[in-house]
């Protein structure tokens, strides 16, 4: 086989090593998972996450990839959230013409996320052209387009479970399902040469070990090299009988006022979920019915998906939809179209679920300017907010936030009710890792943010024989050809 010649960002292997893996992003980090997969062969991408949080760190999206994507032969998904394929689009835009291998429930997610991130991101690049034309500044081009993203999706290539698929020379991957949304799985990547195979496992996003929507995450049993992601690296999660007691507390006491409720969603998976509770706790007369709004058109077709993929379903909700039970509240109505939207301004006593979750994009943002400076109003903040969001302000009490360009007093109750994240928490995802690391795994510690991680480290000493890496963007570790152990090279977080 023909030498390649080396392009930008890529890197020829020495004698001794089977492949090379560099941290792109999600290193140290919570957003913008990207990891460069190398082997003699073949270059892979392992996710290809949108960075979000910070104004300045999502200026990071715009910048040049540090590798050539046209010199990549394909990407590994994990699952469809935004900050795992988010700048899929931005990719292809820019060179890459390869296959984007994923399972069947991410790509039909892919097919409602990626269109919607180019609306996003065209809106904002508008808006943005607006304010800097009216000082005399040139305008701006957004990201990418609608058509990007529809662009993006023709190379999506759709797998099922657990069946091997040979992704190119000597690589071969398996989709293994690990809840956390529809579709999402972890990747068992096995890469051969001379006879020796080798195997990695990435994680992606774990989710619980009891979920409401999905079946259990299943484990991976083996790996030469596990990237376990640590979100919760730092806590376990609080049980879920405490959870709907406290927000069916906080409805019932806000019942009957003449203030809205607002409770910030992901349009996949929470907000399904957040129906789905609020149904039960009405059935079993915990929860007076009220209207409620799903003010998210992604969220309302991400909800039809799951129609399309029962198999994929827990076991209690097949067996609550056989019985013709609803997965919605009693007084339930969404919200299509802008004017529906709109609408919802004028109303009171109403609960709204609205995208995004981190407070930092879609309608919910318009939800939180007419209702924050409310002193009768509450927002229910009921998932993770990364830093430099509105809802990262909300939760460290900040008493004006920023919002489209505006000052917006923060008078309402907020509430921050833990326990209904999709990431399994510290001993979950120890449990979850747990066969790994007692078939002599070497660990590196991703996604998640720097106390997080170390904290995760910390719990792990002495369950794993060697090293335990806390990598940071542009680290790599070399796999050797043999039974050594890999080697990291570049940055590494320190101690804390």
């Amino acid at each position: 086989m023909p030498k390649r010649r080396p392009s930008r960002g890529f890197h020829r292997l020495e004698e001794d090593q089977l492949a090379r893996l560099t941290f792109h992003g999600a290193a140290g980090e919570v957003t913008g998972s990207c990891y460069l997969l190398e082997t003699r062969r073949m270059r892979l991408l392992i996710d290809c996450g949108l960075i979000q949080g910070s104004r300045k760190e999502e200026r990071r999206n715009a910048r040049r990839f540090p590798f050539e994507p046209a010199g990549l032969d394909g990407v590994l998904l994990t699952h469809a959230h935004i900050d795992h394929s988010g700048r899929l689009p931005k990719l292809v835009q820019d060179g890459f013409g390869g296959p984007i291998h994923t399972t069947r429930g991410s790509a039909d997610l892919l097919g409602i996320l990626l269109p919607d991130s180019g609306h996003i991101q065209e809106q904002d690049a508008l808006g943005l052209t607006r304010r800097r034309l009216r000082r005399g500044e040139k305008p701006v081009e957004p990201l990418y387009t609608v058509l990007d993203a529809r662009r993006s999706l023709e190379q999506v290539e759709r797998h099922p479970y657990h069946e091997p698929v040979e992704v190119g020379p000597g690589v071969t991957v398996r989709f293994r399902p690990v809840g956390h949304i529809l579709g999402a799985s972890f990747l068992e990547v096995d890469i051969e040469e001379g006879g020796t195979t080798r195997r990695i496992v990435f994680s992606g996003d774990v989710g619980r070990s009891q979920p409401i929507l999905l079946r259990k995450p299943q484990r991976p049993e083996r790996a030469d090299l596990l990237l376990l992601e640590s979100t919760y690296g730092d806590r376990d999660h609080r049980p879920l009988g405490e959870t709907l007691a406290e927000l069916a507390q906080i409805l019932d006491e806000t019942s009957g006022g003449k203030g809205n409720v607002i409770i910030p969603v992901f349009a996949v998976g929470r907000a399904q979920e957040i129906l789905l509770y609020l149904a039960r706790l009405e059935r079993e007369g915990r929860l007076a019915p009220r209207p409620v709004y799903l003010d998210s058109p992604m969220a309302i077709s991400v909800g039809d998906l799951y129609g399309r993929h029962l198999s994929s379903l827990a076991g209690d909700l097949r067996e609550e939809l056989a019985q013709g039970l609803e997965m919605t509240p009693r007084i339930y109505q969404t919200c299509r179209t802008p004017e529906e939207s709109m609408a919802l301004n004028e109303r009171r006593g109403i609960v709204i679920l609205a995208a995004s979750g981190m407070c930092n994009a879609g309608r919910v943002v318009h939800h939180l300017k007419h209702n924050l400076w409310h002193p009768k109003a509450h927002v229910v903040l009921v998932g993770f907010q990364a830093e430099g969001t509105v809802g990262r302000a909300l939760v460290d009490g900040a008493r004006r936030v920023r919002i489209l360009g505006e000052s917006i007093a923060v008078r309402a109750r907020i509430h921050t009710v833990g326990g209904f994240s999709a990431h399994a928490g510290k001993q979950e995802l120890i449990d979850w890792a747990g066969p790994v690391l007692d078939s002599g795994a070497r660990l590196a510690l991703v996604h998640g943010e720097r106390d997080r991680r170390a904290a995760l480290r910390a719990a792990l000493r002495g369950r794993v024989g060697g090293p335990i890496w806390l990598p940071e963007r542009g680290a790599a570790l070399r796999i050797p050809r043999t039974g050594g152990a890999p080697l990291l090279e570049g940055r590494e977080q320190g101690p804390g």
